[in-house]
């Protein structure tokens, strides 16, 4: 009788060992294939870090230059179109440095999203 239960419990419990080893390796794939994905979405932040950074630079002389002509713009037509030509050309750089900084920030957002989905599903907790 003994020899039945343990018979029945190993055939019971065979198919579970193996669902548990087919799942097992289908989660150390996935969990590979997520922390493929990590380093490039570094570098790639690297990438828009350093393009932000050289963007805010060129906001910072486009709004000195404009702020040079703009002491100039009431002494005739000519200043007042320079100036309001500056300040065009700086406004657009300050709306191309807020569309930088936006992407660099979900980009971040999205990578630490991703860190937490892997620590909760992938990293051991030994």
């Amino acid at each position: 009788m003994n020899r039945l239960l343990i018979a029945a419990i190993l055939a019971l419990a065979a198919p579970v060992a193996a669902a548990d080893a087919a799942s097992s390796a289908r989660d150390l794939a996935r969990c590979q294939a997520m922390s493929a994905t990590f380093k490039p979405k570094q570098e790639e932040i690297v990438k828009l870090k350093d393009a932000r950074d050289a963007q805010a630079e060129i906001v910072e002389t486009k709004g000195e230059t404009w702020d040079d002509v703009e002491v100039m713009r009431n002494l005739s037509k000519a200043h007042a179109a320079t100036a309001e030509a500056a300040k065009a050309d700086y406004e657009t750089a300050k709306a191309d440095l807020l569309r930088m900084e936006l992407g660099l920030q979900e980009a971040v957002t999205a990578l630490n999203a991703d860190y937490q989905a892997y620590n909760q599903t992938c990293a051991t907790s030994d």
